[in-house]
């Protein structure tokens, strides 16, 4: 891959393997070589190959085989609390899923009216950002309590105790960002 990636950026510049070769004072043989992936480059000779093509080294280190992931809205997995009033659906990957790794988890989240998140204080080793989408939520922060109405949004660091309550008569709909994902 490494390879594929100096040809490709070689050829998107107009550069010939001898043009390369000159400007980095590597042989033409030598570079051909890497782009076929026969041999392996010295991070000194990828130096070199980066700064001639005017890309940061990292281009070509990046792992670029992870997957886009796509989640329709009826594929959402769901967490189900039992004695519980709200329904969580991840929006994105869940921290478990080992094939896509994710860096955070986002939440979709519907609470009924006169209804808890939680009996008791969440608390975990991620920061938060919860977005009301629709009615109101009152947030407890330890002693403190926010109110946030449509389109409010609170970031609560980690390792904060929280919950939340909907006091109105209609349904309290939200996204809750957590970063990095609970595990």
């Amino acid at each position: 891959m490494l390879g594929y990636k100096i040809r490709k950026i070689r050829q998107n510049k107009g550069y010939t393997l001898n043009q390369l070769s000159d400007k980095t004072q590597l042989t033409a043989s030598y570079i051909s070589q890497l782009e076929r992936e026969i041999i392996e480059p010295s991070l000194s000779s990828l130096r070199k190959i980066a700064e001639s093509l005017e890309v940061p080294i990292y281009t070509f280190l990046a792992d670029e085989n992870k997957e886009h992931v796509l989640i329709t809205a009826d594929k959402r997995k769901k967490l189900d609390l039992p004695n519980s009033s709200i329904i969580y659906e991840f929006v994105s990957p869940m921290a478990s899923d080992k094939r896509t790794n994710p860096k955070m988890e986002i939440i979709y989240f519907q609470l009924d009216s006169k209804s808890w998140s939680s009996d008791d204080y969440l608390t975990h080793a991620a920061d938060e950002c919860i977005f009301v989408i629709e009615g109101e939520i009152e947030v407890f922060l330890g002693e403190s309590k926010y109110e946030l109405k449509k389109g409010d949004s609170i970031y609560i660091h980690e390792n904060v105790p929280h919950k939340f309550y909907n006091s109105s008569t209609e349904k309290a709909i939200g996204i809750s960002n957590i970063s990095p994902p609970i595990y």
